[in-house]
């Protein structure tokens, strides 16, 4: 953030009730698309794999019967796929992604609408939104649905022993220190033999800083108040995070907190070998140990651990961090499971982006969230009007939520992580002295010139596409490579299927992410789950007839056909678009016999002829494209689709 960004976010404190300030929006060089005004507005919302609610799709129809969404399912590599999509100019009209957050400011500014003008954005808690806000001020998306978290305690334990909840950091210091005097005793299964039982301490609070995640949890939350919190401190983050700030002179009084915290005993080295399936059962399942951190997913955990012995079953609560002794210093850190913005390719049409803004007013709202996310799992949302419920889970963090202190992490090099990774890597050495808090605040900063000045390594190229092509095309190209890699007659590649291929080849390089790109679905058969990259290719035996009804199978999909002349009118209704398969320039026959490759999913009713077990897709692509000089230079030419 800029200082344009500081001022908005003083704007949005100061405006608590009021519309957000943010800047102008931009133009690309797209002509807009015309909708006809007696048609549905068409949106294309584009959302990571096994994120979005699909119910949402017919949901918002029937809320809005003049637009029909069509959906699109991120699979993948997803940051190469936008990309690629902003690089050509294809980019939907809306993006339901988690990593938003994680893309370039400057991309994102010159590819999504602002929406900082937009009032449903006062929907939110302040910091739910100014964790969004541009390095230029703009405000381009907005958040999901989040998991919350905090320190998850035994709430019956806290009862049978008398513990009261703390509400400040010396409280929390001092229950630590109290279960710790009353020397608990409880037992475990030993690990050596799973029939016998270990005496072990009762452990106060049992967290897991194996990973970089959960100590960015802890540092976060217990500087944010002194060293991140404020217009000064916001300014220093900026320009840090730019590489025109150093830690020296910042950050030395963090240095000497964290160490703290091990001194009043909330940290010990022995948290980091501590994995999070054993802190789980010794809370949940075994009662050995007191706190946990964790989010409302605690929850589910508790019963699922629970699930066979549910007289075991203990209830559990949330409690803040508290992070000092001064008022409101208790804080929960959130991370969203997506974010949602409209492109400004989308908001050159008039209707088009009035339509999208009507949607995401209702995302905007606590029902919009809740359905936003597939499969249910309790996320929490960042609105005013949240859907925090009325569970006695969360009755200890009920007002540190009403008051907006639910923070997202910071990121000190901005949005690569390696500051933290370095910091979490190293505290062990900070605490023992063996490395000074000035030489540890000097790493972290060269820490942080490297990841600004890094860039991403330059991938081998093992051919190139002359002109883009669409997923049909790259469908029958990659049936080619099939034909290439077993000699069969005709290639059957299914696409936007769980066992097919989805994503196209773009104009430029054919690297190992492309290839991949244009493989790595959800292959429900086929796949070898210790290589993502490895498809089991088959060849069957195939009559025209079976290829017929294969076709009719599949006819809410296209399915590529090498090796054979396919003329196809996408217009036309499903099961009636194939105007015609030819094979050696005639109309094949229903008695005509081929041997097919494909992969194993799509032609499972069909006798095997031969598997490729061992054939990776990356390496039959490669040696395709050698054979055929490295370069895709047009469509394939036995494609014909109607226009």
């Amino acid at each position: 953030m800029k200082i344009k960004k500081i001022v908005s976010v003083l704007l949005l404190s100061a405006m608590a009730g009021g519309i957000l300030s943010g800047c102008g929006n931009g133009n690309t060089s797209q002509e807009p698309e015309n909708n006809n005004a007696d048609e549905k507005i068409r949106i294309k919302v584009q959302y990571m794999c096994g994120r979005m609610n699909l119910d949402l799709e017919s949901i918002l129809e029937e809320k809005f019967p003049d637009i029909d969404i069509v959906t699109d399912e991120l699979v993948g590599v997803p940051d190469y796929i936008i990309a690629k999509e902003m690089e050509h100019n294809i980019e939907p009209d809306i993006y339901l992604y988690e990593g938003l957050y994680q893309m370039d400011d400057k991309v994102i500014a010159d590819k999504f609408y602002d929406l900082s003008q937009e009032k449903f954005t006062n929907n939110f808690y302040l910091s739910a939104v100014s964790e969004c806000v541009n390095e230029d001020g703009g405000l381009y998306y907005l958040p999901g649905p989040v998991y919350v978290y905090g320190i998850v305690y035994d709430k019956t334990a806290f009862r049978e022993l008398g513990l009261e909840v703390p509400h400040s950091y010396t409280e929390f210091v001092n229950l630590l220190n109290e279960v710790r005097e009353m020397n608990l005793k409880g037992t475990e299964p030993d690990e050596n033999d799973p029939e016998a039982k270990l005496t072990v301490d009762i452990e106060p609070f049992v967290p897991t800083v194996k990973w970089v995640d959960m100590w960015t949890f802890i540092f976060d939350s217990y500087m944010y108040d002194d060293y991140i919190k404020g217009v000064d401190n916001a300014l220093w983050l900026d320009k840090y995070q730019q590489g025109n700030e150093s830690m020296i002179g910042h950050m030395e009084g963090a240095a000497q907190k964290l160490i703290k915290l091990f001194d009043d005993g909330i940290l010990s080295p022995d948290l980091w070998e501590m994995r999070a399936p054993v802190r789980t059962a010794k809370l949940y399942r075994y009662h050995t140990s007191l706190m946990t951190i964790e989010c409302q997913s605690a929850i589910g955990f508790n019963e699922r651990e629970n699930s066979e012995t549910p007289d075991n079953l203990h209830e559990i609560g949330m409690m803040p961090f508290y992070t000092s002794d001064e008022e409101d210093s208790d804080y929960l850190i959130s991370m969203p499971r997506c974010y949602f913005g409209m492109t400004k390719r989308a908001a050159q049409d008039e209707a088009k982006k009035k339509a999208i803004l009507d949607i995401f007013s209702v995302l905007s709202t606590t029902e919009g969230q809740d359905l936003m996310i597939e499969g249910g799992g309790g996320e929490i949302n960042l609105l005013k009007e949240s859907n925090l419920t009325d569970h006695p889970f969360y009755d200890e963090v009920r007002n540190t939520f009403s008051q907006g202190r639910v923070i997202t992490r910071f990121n000190l090099a901005g949005k690569s992580g390696a500051v933290e990774s370095y910091m979490h890597k190293s505290t062990l050495d900070l605490v023992a002295g063996n490395i000074s808090v000035e030489d540890w605040l000097k790493e972290a900063d060269r820490v942080r010139d490297e990841a600004l000045v890094n860039k991403p390594v330059e991938e081998e190229s093992y051919g190139t596409v002359k002109e883009m092509l669409s997923v049909e095309e790259t469908a029958v190209v990659v049936g080619e490579a099939y034909l290439h890699a077993t000699g069969a007659d005709i290639g059957i590649v299914p696409c936007r299927a769980s066992f097919g291929m989805k994503n196209r080849l773009y104009k430029g390089a054919i690297t190992d992410k492309a290839i991949d790109t244009i493989t790595t679905t959800r292959m429900s058969v086929g796949t070898v789950t210790e290589d993502p990259n490895h498809v089991n290719i088959v060849t069957v035996k195939i009559t025209g007839q079976q290829l017929m009804e294969l076709l009719e199978e599949n006819k809410y999909t296209f399915v590529g056909l090498a090796g054979l002349d396919v003329e196809y009118d996408p217009s036309k209704p499903e099961g009636e678009r194939y105007i015609s398969v030819k094979f050696g320039g005639k109309e094949i026959a229903p008695d005509d016999e081929f041997t097919a490759a494909s992969v194993k999913g799509a032609v499972k009713s069909l006798p095997v002829v031969k598997s490729y077990d061992e054939l990776a897709f990356r390496d039959m692509f490669i040696s395709y494209l050698d054979s055929i000089g490295g370069e895709i230079s047009e469509a394939p030419n036995s494609l014909k689709i109607v226009e």
